[in-house]
């Protein structure tokens, strides 16, 4: 989680400007700093685990990157140093360069099936929805292929893609790499024909430009006199608080504006900087008693903020959880701008709590219903198996009992880090 300026971010970050130039106390001359030097600066005075890193020689570095990783401790999953200008663009508007879409295997299998589409992407325009099999890359079978190969392959400027829906048809494609905006709200509806008036919110990402996608949703949802919610957050990995804060409010209804939402824990030398954030205020607000959150390894930080920070308000028996338990990311970054270098250092500075000061869910949140990711259906088909176990319950007051389909085992990943990690799109 970040905040930048106004709270930006994967959940917590601001944004400060650290400049490659310090005063000498003893001549009053300037000194150029390598960028090595700006980021010891920057870790010794903010980095959360700041007392337990090690005490390194700047001389003996001259990567940067090398440098600031041998200084994470060992339970840093998250840290990292990115392009300036590609992510001010991603975190202002969700813009990036790329083809607009993701991958993921089913468990077992060895094709990737599209997991998402961004609308502006031209998988969007051709029809191809998440559930489609991606069999070929320029020629070359995909179940032949590493993780590594593919993500080689979709890292290039174009390429010509042959994809295959669950009915057999197939599609090709050839593709060139070019800027689009993520759209953040993915998708919602109303699902039909069930016991309840059942609003269900596919939400991908808490970025500045979430805020209007968010409230067109539940002015939405307000509209159709929504009774329940199923909120999607399966591969939303955090943003900023300040939308994390808006979601919160939007489910609640504003009946907590002013009350606390989450409070941020620096280090020790920074506790000055503590903080407690409140409800903020939300015209579109609805107000839901419980909500249905689906959830996989790949749901973190602003995703588990709110989560977490509802469970005073809601109880924690009205936040049911499907899927598989959260990434487990009570933590946050603040983001360190250094022009010079054109470069971002986001190392972790604080702990995140909800009101009671409740946050060590370091291994994750556990769900209340355990079930694989189903990436065979589209979004709010009532066959996929996760909504259809939210749906379930609220007709029915149980969950559907696990199938041997439906547990959970080993499955092929894509491994991304940093700003990648985050954007994770091809």
């Amino acid at each position: 989680m970040f905040k930048f300026n106004k709270s930006w971010l994967l959940v917590l970050i601001f944004l400060f400007t650290f400049t490659a130039c310090k005063k000498d106390d003893n001549d009053n001359n300037s000194k150029d700093k390598t960028i090595v030097e700006v980021i010891d600066d920057i870790m010794g005075e903010w980095y959360l685990w700041n007392d337990d890193i090690p005490k390194l020689d700047v001389s003996n570095y001259s990567d940067f990157n090398t440098y600031f990783e041998d200084l994470l401790v060992p339970q840093d999953r998250w840290s990292f140093i990115a392009n300036l200008d590609i992510l001010l663009a991603y975190f202002s508007s969700g813009t990036y360069t790329g083809y607009g879409f993701d991958l993921k295997f089913e468990e077992g299998q060895d094709v990737p099936r599209v997991s998402l589409v961004y609308d502006e992407s031209d998988l969007y325009t051709e029809g191809i929805t998440r559930s489609w099999k991606l069999i070929e890359i320029n020629d070359q079978a995909t179940n032949q292929m590493t993780e590594d190969q593919i993500m080689q392959l979709l890292s290039n400027d174009n390429a010509d893609l042959v994809f295959e829906n669950n009915s057999g048809e197939q599609k090709t494609l050839s593709l060139s790499k070019k800027e689009m905006n993520q759209n953040t709200v993915i998708k919602r509806t109303m699902i039909p024909d069930q016991s309840k008036k059942v609003a269900y919110l596919v939400f991908d990402s808490f970025l500045d430009s979430s805020e209007a996608e968010l409230n067109e949703a539940f002015e939405y949802f307000k509209t159709e006199g929504a009774e329940e919610l199923v909120l999607d957050l399966r591969y939303n990995g955090g943003g900023s608080t300040d939308i994390a804060n808006q979601l919160a409010a939007l489910i609640t209804g504003n009946t907590h504006q002013g009350e606390v939402f989450s409070k941020y824990i620096f280090n020790e030398s920074k506790s000055s900087v503590n903080s407690s954030e409140p409800f903020s205020d939300q015209t579109s607000a609805y107000g839901f008693n419980r909500i249905f959150v689906i959830t996989t390894s790949g749901t973190a930080s602003a995703s588990e903020l709110v989560i977490n920070s509802l469970k005073p308000y809601l109880g924690p028996e009205n936040i049911i959880l499907v899927g598989t338990k959260t990434h487990g990311k009570p933590v946050g970054m603040r983001v360190f701008e250094v022009p010079e270098f054109n470069l971002a250092v986001l190392p972790i500075t604080f702990h995140v709590t909800d009101k009671d000061d409740q946050g060590d869910y370091f291994g994750g949140i556990p769900v209340d219903y355990e079930i694989e990711d189903d990436i065979t259906h589209d979004w709010g088909d009532v066959d996929e198996t996760n909504l259809k176990a939210a749906l379930n319950y609220i007709n029915n007051s149980t969950f559907p009992a696990v199938t041997a389909r439906a547990k959970t085992g080993h499955k092929r990943e894509f491994i991304r880090k940093g700003l990648d990690e985050l954007i994770s799109a091809f």
